[in-house]
């Protein structure tokens, strides 16, 4: 079988890691919020809907390296369980979305709490991708 077809994996084509993709994430600036959790995105015309994605844990919110891996494993994993939200939407427009997730609380939180942020930020990014005029 081959993993690339799975439909909650999260393939090395889906990193966003580019560090220009990432400062262009950041000079558009839309920001969405969920709890704790805020999504930075940008969104740019292409010939078929694509996208890219990071996650974040700040050094100053989460002082520990324990701490900041665990936020984004855990980001990870709700993102990849969730992610048809964002690519099965029948009128998703031609558009290369770039976004990133930041964990902004320090206090402790579990799966359910986190994949529960990610699902209401996905649902958002997609109605605001299919209203958004992307011919820019």
């Amino acid at each position: 079988m081959d993993n690339s077809s799975h439909p909650y994996s999260y393939r090395q084509s889906e990193h966003l890691k580019h560090r220009k993709a990432i400062a262009s994430v950041f000079m558009q600036n839309n920001v969405l919020r969920s709890g704790p959790i805020k999504l930075i995105y940008a969104v740019e015309p292409a010939e078929a809907f694509d996208y890219q994605v990071a996650f974040v844990a700040p050094k100053k919110v989460h002082h520990l390296a324990v701490d900041r891996n665990r936020y984004k494993r855990l980001m990870r994993e709700a993102f990849r369980l969730n992610k048809q939200i964002l690519t099965e939407k029948p009128d998703n427009k031609p558009a290369k979305l770039s976004f990133l997730f930041v964990a902004q609380n320090a206090k402790p939180m579990a799966l359910t709490d986190v994949e529960a942020n990610i699902k209401r930020l996905l649902s958002a990014l997609s109605e605001k991708v299919s209203k958004t005029d992307i011919n820019l």
